[in-house]
């Protein structure tokens, strides 16, 4: 019993600092409300100076969603096997579930324009999030939006039953906004230069 008491408080431990990195990312990456300083309240329009990092860093702000998006998905794969099999402690799908709920409220705000930057000509470009999303920015909100009131509410449902219902729902939730603002994965492509390639010399002799 110590053991699963230290893992829950563990996995509360990280759910927090989880949290907490969605909020100092979201601020950082597009500010715009009431500062400190002498502008407090004027709510400055985009600029280079200090917090603005969607345009100072915008790479960075890639970077950082794409971590948020990596450990939601960590913390969706038990939710999405109630889909498939019995089991899993009811809390800790509850507390992933209000997890990702904050988390879904933090992502549209991690995608300013300058963000945009998607190039399909490229194997591996800066960012899958495709330009569609600045160009119907309200429907994108409003999916994340709706995906986070389905992770809420799945933090909500009490019994297997419930939750397998609403895991069900928060994953179609999820899809419905990948669907439609994530480019679509593509197997890697053999190049004629892949049959040139020289494995003797990459490989180490015996």
């Amino acid at each position: 019993m110590i053991g699963y008491y230290k893992g829950i408080h563990s996995m509360k431990r990280t759910l927090v600092a989880e949290v907490l990195l969605v909020a100092v990312v979201s601020l950082s990456a597009c500010s715009g409300g009431a500062g400190t300083g002498t502008n407090a309240g004027t709510a400055p329009g985009p600029g280079s100076g200090a917090g603005w990092t969607g345009v100072t860093n915008p790479k960075d702000v890639i970077a950082a969603r794409l971590r948020l998006m990596e450990q939601m998905e960590k913390l969706m794969l038990p939710i999405d096997m109630l889909q498939v099999q019995d089991g899993g402690d009811t809390a800790v799908l509850s507390a992933n579930a209000a997890a990702v709920a904050a988390m879904l409220q933090a992502v549209p705000h991690l995608f300013p324009p300058t963000t945009d930057l998607y190039d399909p000509k490229m194997d591996t470009p800066a960012t899958i999030a495709l330009p569609a999303i600045w160009k119907d920015f309200a429907s994108f909100y409003n999916l994340a939006d709706a995906a986070a009131k389905s992770a809420g509410n799945m933090a909500a449902a009490e019994g297997k039953d419930a939750q397998r219902t609403a895991s069900a729902q928060l994953r179609g939730s999820c899809d419905a906004c990948h669907v439609l603002f994530l480019r679509k994965y593509e197997k890697p492509k053999a190049k004629a230069s892949d049959a040139d390639f020289d494995f003797d010399a990459a490989l180490p002799s015996k």
